[in-house]
């Protein structure tokens, strides 16, 4: 059991803890429910519920101190059934640095690298794993793959990284979602490295505006110690103005940027290659993982390694032989080569065009391109006329489905992605995705390409009940049985 004093708990929050600095802290909680006595209570003003409903519970509970938010009817309590209250500017940013100080300042103690953007971030964080994993590094991933949440709550990060040192880890790459820069959860990180991919529209229904979304994203770049920053984003100039960090950037298209892609060559299923401009060097630049992103994501990930001091053939032989991550743009291994199915995360308008024209450009003309998706529920609604506009622009047929609908009526969400349809393109519409995916495959002509667009890695369907196993490799593999015997 960890105790700490509460000079230790609040060490780089700025809060004064005379009236208290000797308390023994035994926890950290934001939720009432998981307070124990000797814990610390920290108010979060939720979306949906408001954590200072529950002090008198935390209280009751055994809570030895108080965390509140400015604006709050506590804000000029000193103390509340004789337990001490101390009212801060953004509980939390102070619940992360809490959760740091509890867990022992891990994040000074590791090599850290936060990539950020739109798409790309889980590609990018898993090559950079594989570079300095054949350089003899001990590494550890944090993000989509690795947990529900692309970037963990406090409660989860903070231990997450106190666990790595455990394990003899030393160097951290993770996924730094807007949402989690926007709410204050890397708060205490300084990152020897932050990486940014891309960005489109997305998560409007959180952010609300483009500029909100941005400036989530750019936050990271007044955090990290160096920012590798990809030129050919149309908001990178905005981007590193707005950084106080050391920026070097890459770029497909602008001659002037530190580290150059030149002589882009796609081939089609057998990936890409390129040659790596720096300021001293030219570098060959292989990959097996086909598309045009790859070539920034390679970018990134090969920019980042040698700006860091790694040597030119390790990152050279590491994305060499990088096999691609689960659910991007994976093919479900099945008995028999009449058609083909792949499975991919694409969830956002570009994404989806990209990956789209990545399947045409490897499959022979003859092929028909086949696309089953859908958009989540409680999630951005802009998107899902574009989606449905770039689908039935892009693919032979179109599969329209349930993916996540969360609260929502499914229905209502498949509504909104016709309404940018152009439904003079061969389609079908089928609200329960595995019923659509079992028609996708049962339907399938020979030479056909199926693309499962939108869960990609993860194994479960999450609508208005809960979460329930949902295993799209699983299903496609039982329906080709089927549809074969």
């Amino acid at each position: 059991m960890i105790i700490l004093k509460a000079t230790e708990l609040f060490y780089g929050t700025g809060i004064d803890t005379a009236r208290f600095g000797e308390d023994d802290i035994s926890f950290v909680s934001s939720d009432s429910e998981k307070v124990s006595p000797g814990s610390v209570f920290v108010c979060i003003r939720g979306t949906k519920v408001d954590g200072h409903t529950f002090i008198s519970d935390a209280i009751r509970k055994g809570a030895r101190l108080i965390i509140t938010e400015n604006g709050c009817e506590f804000q000029n309590r000193s103390e509340i059934s004789g337990v001490p209250v101390i009212c801060t500017a953004d509980t939390r940013s102070t619940l992360s640095h809490l959760w740091n100080n509890f867990c022992g300042r891990p994040s000074d103690k590791l090599k850290i690298f936060a990539v950020t953007g739109t798409n790309g971030k889980t590609t990018v964080t898993n090559m950079l794993s594989s570079i300095y994993t054949l350089r003899g590094d001990k590494t550890e991933t944090i993000g989509t793959l690795t947990g529900k949440l692309t970037t963990p709550d406090p409660s989860e990060l903070y231990p997450m990284l106190r666990d790595a040192i455990a394990k003899g880890v030393t160097h951290i790459f993770m996924e730094a979602s807007s949402h989690a820069l926007a709410l204050g959860k890397l708060d205490p990180l300084k990152p020897d490295y932050g990486i940014f991919t891309n960005l489109t529209p997305e998560h409007l229904d959180f952010h609300k505006t483009m500029k909100d979304y941005f400036n989530a994203k750019a936050k990271l770049f007044c955090m990290c110690r160096r920012g590798v920053i990809n030129l050919d984003d149309s908001y990178a100039n905005e981007l590193i103005r707005s950084s106080s960090c050391d920026v070097i950037t890459y770029s497909v298209n602008e001659h002037d940027s530190d580290f150059h892609a030149l002589g882009v060559r796609l081939l089609g299923a057998n990936g890409i290659m390129y040659n790596m401009r720096t300021a001293d060097r030219i570098m060959k630049i292989r990959s097996s993982v086909p598309g045009g992103f790859t070539v920034y994501n390679t970018l990134a990930a090969a920019s980042c390694a040698y700006s860091d001091g790694v040597h030119p053939d390790i990152i050279r032989d590491a994305l060499s032989t990088f096999r691609g991550v689960k659910g991007r743009l994976e093919r479900v291994p099945l008995h028999h080569n009449e058609y083909s199915v792949y499975i991919d995360f694409a969830h956002t308008p570009d994404a989806l065009d990209n990956i789209l024209r990545t399947v045409r450009s490897f499959i022979p003309a003859s092929s028909r391109l086949v696309v089953l998706f859908g958009c989540g529920g409680d999630r951005d609604k802009t998107k899902r006329p574009v989606m449905g506009k770039t689908a039935s622009k892009l693919a032979d047929y179109v599969i329209v489905t349930s993916d996540n609908s969360r609260t929502e009526n499914p229905d209502e969400i498949i509504e909104q992605i016709m309404s940018g349809f152009d439904k003079t393109t061969p389609h079908i519409v089928i609200p329960d995705r595995r019923e659509a995916i079992f028609y996708a495959v049962s339907n399938a002509k020979p030479g056909d390409c199926i693309l499962l667009a939108g869960k990609g890695h993860e194994e479960y369907e999450l609508n208005a009940d809960g979460y329930h196993p949902f295993s799209e490799k699983e299903l496609v593999i039982a329906a080709s049985a089927k549809t074969m015997y």
